[in-house]
């Protein structure tokens, strides 16, 4: 294992394999991870995934770190077009990932209330991010902390009242940040010696798997994905499910 630490990363993976292998390097590094509610400093890391695509591969991700002694933070989008948190599948994951000794928070879309160029007040963003995680609320026991998704510029280094936000000035502009967008890097694909004394890091765990693939790939497969999902589910419950009353 030691041998193995020590050889270099190379150039980055989406792939599972090499997610548990930066996960170890980092370890191996000294780096240490905490939640968003913790006090950070040197040394420390605050590992968020927003879970925009897929549900079971948050689980995964999520069982990597577990093995490993990671605490991260999981985000939860209510709006999600792929996936449905008050499934009964979608909702035994989340907890499935709570149960795993992670955090469990709100993802939240400004774009699904208000256009990006018309910046609402901030009564009207903290009104709705409120409604947004009593729901959540009622499916897993979540955290305070919220993540804006795709953020626009008006949710950013900023602070509200009733929540913290995953884009204050604490957590995005006076550490380092490291995000996996839309499979590309903020800045650089993060290497080990490179790496600030502390950072957020943001993943997105419908972009990776067991084998790598592109990040067209990836979102076509998650659509997939969801609608043999939904088919399944529809045809057992409409045509499989017996006759209606």
């Amino acid at each position: 294992m030691a041998e193995q630490l020590n050889q270099p990363l190379g150039d980055a993976e989406f792939t599972h394999h090499w997610y548990r292998r930066f996960l170890q390097r980092l370890l191996a590094e000294g780096y240490d991870f905490r939640a968003f509610s913790d006090r950070v400093g040197d040394g420390d890391v605050i590992l968020r995934h927003d879970v925009d695509l897929s549900v079971d591969a948050a689980v995964t991700m999520a069982r990597i770190e577990a093995d490993l002694g990671i605490r991260s933070t999981y985000c939860v989008l209510l709006t999600s077009p792929l996936y449905n948190p008050l499934e009964g599948a979608h909702r035994n994951a989340l907890r499935a990932i709570k149960a795993l000794g992670q955090d469990v928070c709100l993802h939240f879309s400004t774009h699904e209330y208000w256009p990006a160029n018309h910046p609402p007040g901030a009564d009207a963003i903290e009104r709705r991010v409120q409604e947004e995680r009593s729901v959540l609320e009622g499916i897993v026991p979540a955290t305070d902390t919220v993540s804006f998704h795709r953020p626009p510029s008006w949710v950013l280094n900023r602070e509200f009242d009733g929540f913290r936000n995953a884009y204050a000035p604490a957590y995005f502009d006076e550490i380092g940040y490291v995000a996996d967008s839309s499979q590309r890097w903020r800045e650089d694909p993060p290497r080990i010696e490179s790496l600030p004394e502390t950072l957020q890091l943001l993943t997105h765990p419908g972009l990776w798997s067991e084998t790598d693939e592109g990040f067209v790939n990836r979102v076509e497969q998650a659509i997939t994905d969801a609608c043999r999902h939904a088919g399944r589910n529809t045809r057992s419950e409409f045509i499989d499910g017996g006759e209606s009353r």
